[in-house]
Order: C-alpha cells, then structure tokens, then sequence
C-alpha cells in the first residue's frame, strides 16, 4: 500500500523556501520472503476456524454467528475511517465552490441483494461449520475451495458470460480427485460422506455470495456493505442455530475466549493479512499458498485430533489441489 503526502501551499508573495534535506534514509522495500510470511500466516490463521468450531462450548451454526458478528464493529470502524479519509482528501482537493464528494446511497434493490447476500454467505458458514464435526478439517477446508469450477457456470446462466472451454480438462480432474477422496476414501461411511456433501455445498452457497456482491463491491465501498452483510449473516445464523436447539450463549470464560479467538485469527488476523500480503506477491504464487490452507487444516486435524488420512486420500486431495490451481490460473487469463 503507498501512501500520498501533501506539501503545505506558501503564503502570496512569500518566497519558496529551500527544501530541507532528510536526515532519514530512505525505508527499505520489503522483501519477497516477507510478504511470502505473512501469507503463511494469514493461512494458517484462516484454517484454524475448524479447531475453534470443534473446542466451542456452542453449537457450530452459534458459533459462525458469533464469528460474523464480532466482525460488524471492526468493518464498521474500518467505513468511518475510509470515509474520513475520502473527505479529508476531496476537502484538500476541490476548486473553490465545489462540493465535497459524497458516498452514493444505498438503493432499496441493493439493500435487498446485501441482505440476499448476507443469506447466501450465512447457509455457507452453517453448513461449513457443522461439517467439521463429521470430516476431517482438510476435507472440509479443501472441498469448500472448489469455488472456481462453481461460479463459472454460474456466470454463464445468470449473466451470459463465456466459461472457458480449457476449464474442462481441471473440471474433469477435480471429478476424478472428488471419486477418490470422497468415494474411495471414505468407503461410502455415512457419516463421513455428510461431512464432505455439506463441505461441497458450503462451495455452492459462497460462490453465490460472490456471485451477488460483485456488483455491490462495483459500485459502493467494501467496508461499507460488508458491515451490513455481516450483520445479516449473523442474524440469519443465529435464527438457525435456535431452530437448530443449539445453545446460543457460552456458559464460561474459556467458551467465551475461543468465540473472541477464533474472530481475531479466522475472521480479522487471517483475512487481513491475505489481502495486505497478496498485493505484493505474483498471482500465481499467492494462489499457491491459498491452497496450502487445506494442508495447515489436516496438520491441525492430526495434531490436535488425532485425524489420520490414508494414502487414497492423500492422493485425492492432492488431484484437487491441481485442479483447483489449474482452474485458477484459467480464469485469471494465464495458460
């Protein structure tokens, strides 16, 4: 991120005064290796939301509420900041009688598709959660990833986009790597076999999210809708979780620190190092590490839980790496 300074104007008829020389070195460019870092953080951050979903005192649909909602005041701030700042800059910027610039006003249909998307983005973090109590958390996190081969038919029916015709080749290599993780290597175990379909759905129901807030985030500050959407992905979880019968407040200081753990690592520290990190990273290599967020998942699951993988779905998770990274590389314009 740079940052832009404004010298202050002379007096009329003032002589220009000499500019003074800086005592201070120039601040060095971060390296590679840094930024490469933080993205690995930020990764490992973002796949411990599954550890924080099996050690809370709630439910797991109670728990992503929670999740959504200590994220409402942080985005909130983060508006009034960015406005203020806007309006510090068009102030300093204006001609004489010009008027400041303002925020455009919400309409009542994008009201309504913020609220739509704040449905769509709830039903993901629902069916995330509670499909970290039947499948592993590589599995979990890996299948959820499986947005690009989701959101390019999407685009084609409801916007007429052209879907690439080389994404058929990682489509078909994601289908062959879903066969042997989810068929071969669960042996069709119900229980296991629910926590990879809800993992799958979680996919479907975030490329719809992503699906409708594209043209919000066109037109309106990120901040600024995110705040309102999470609000209604908090408020539609919590209406879940009571249907549910889920308990819906912690009993103890522990339930209450894993709730505020897990919005500062998966919700805040997590995402805002990836989006500082990766402006400063190649495409193709910030994708790269996104993908290992499934593998710091299973070294969580095998740790802390005791989840083993066999070598069948070791070899059905790392075709779908490919594929996820090769349908990536297509739909970002590169061969």
């Amino acid at each position: 991120m740079t940052t832009s300074t404004t010298s202050t104007a002379p007096e009329p008829g003032a002589a220009p005064e000499p500019a003074a020389p800086d005592p201070s070195p120039p601040p060095r460019p971060r390296s590679q290796a840094h930024y490469q870092g933080m993205v690995l953080l930020a990764v490992c951050c973002l796949a411990l939301g599954g550890v924080f979903v099996r050690i809370s005192e709630i439910g797991p649909v109670a728990t992503g509420a929670y999740r959504s909602l200590f994220a409402v005041p942080l985005l909130l701030g983060m508006s009034v900041a960015l406005s203020r700042n806007a309006g510090r800059t068009a102030k300093g910027g204006r001609v004489a009688g010009e008027a400041p610039a303002e925020q455009a006003r919400v309409t009542p249909r994008d009201r309504f598709l913020i609220v739509l998307g704040g449905l769509f983005l709830a039903a993901d973090l629902c069916l995330w959660n509670i499909s970290f109590l039947y499948t592993s958390l590589a599995e979990a996190n890996l299948l959820a990833n499986l947005v690009p081969f989701i959101i390019a038919p999407l685009l084609f029916f409801l916007f007429g986009d052209r879907i690439p015709w080389k994404l058929l080749f990682p489509a078909l290599l994601a289908l062959g790597g879903l066969y042997i993780l989810v068929i071969l290597g669960t042996g069709l175990d119900p229980r296991h076999l629910r926590g990879d379909v809800l993992a799958l759905m979680t996919a479907v129901f975030y490329a719809l999210f992503l699906v409708v807030t594209k043209g919000l985030r066109e037109r309106y500050e990120a901040t600024r809708i995110m705040a309102t959407l999470s609000l209604a992905c908090a408020a539609a979880c919590f209406v879940v979780a009571a249907i549910l019968g889920e308990s819906l407040w912690p009993t103890t200081a522990k339930g209450w620190l894993v709730l505020i753990a897990l919005a500062a690592t998966s919700q805040v520290l997590g995402q805002t190092l990836m989006a500082h990190a990766v402006k400063f990273l190649r495409l193709q290599l910030a994708a790269v590490y996104v993908l290992l967020q499934p593998v710091a998942a299973a070294a969580y699951g095998f740790v802390l839980f005791g989840q083993q993988l066999s070598w069948i779905q070791l070899s059905g998770i790392a075709i779908l790496l490919i594929s996820i990274f090769w349908a990536k590389n297509l739909l970002e314009g590169r061969s």
